[in-house]
């Protein structure tokens, strides 16, 4: 289906001697129903706890609604997929170690690696998350390796279907 959020990766784990080699493993999220479509937006995440989503237009029909048929993202709409790029840039272009920090109970997200999910400069990071609200998903910009504070912005590629609850 053309709405369907896929990734496909190769992993390597375990130590040399026992290395196994997962390849072409596909992760893939398919909306269910209408109600379900794409937010997509260049987030700059910054040195303090923010909304990871906007309230944004939420693409149906892989991106052929007219911009009057779009919904704008609610804060009840429910998340079923996430892909999150951090660009290793603080613009686009000014280059950047810092990592960014995930949080998804609506708590404050942090430069721990207890409580946040760290995504690193240049990496990705995607799950479903299907009883996880956009505004229950904040971010912030801070150290790699939970190190506190860090210098800036990071420039991120946020991708997620949401489910508008409102329909």
């Amino acid at each position: 289906m053309a709405d369907t959020g896929s990734v496909t990766f190769t992993a390597s784990v375990l130590p040399e001697e026992y290395r196994k080699t997962f390849a072409n493993e596909t992760f893939t999220y398919t909306p269910a129903d209408a109600t379900e479509g794409w937010y997509v937006t260049i987030t700059n995440v910054t040195t303090s706890n923010n909304d990871l989503m906007g309230a944004g237009a939420i693409e149906s029909s892989a991106g052929t609604a007219t911009a009057a048929a779009k919904a704008t993202a609610a804060t009840g709409d429910k998340v079923k997929f996430l892909f999150i790029k951090n660009t290793g840039t603080t613009n686009g272009s000014s280059s950047t170690t810092d990592s960014v920090y995930i949080c998804f109970d609506g708590g404050t997200a942090a430069h721990s690696l207890v409580d946040a999910v760290e995504v690193p400069a240049g990496m990705s990071w995607f799950a479903r998350l299907p009883n996880t609200t956009r505004e229950n998903v904040h971010a912030i910009a801070g150290q790699a390796n939970g190190a506190g504070t860090g210098g800036g912005n990071v420039q991120c590629i946020v991708a997620a279907i949401l489910d508008d609850v409102s329909e």
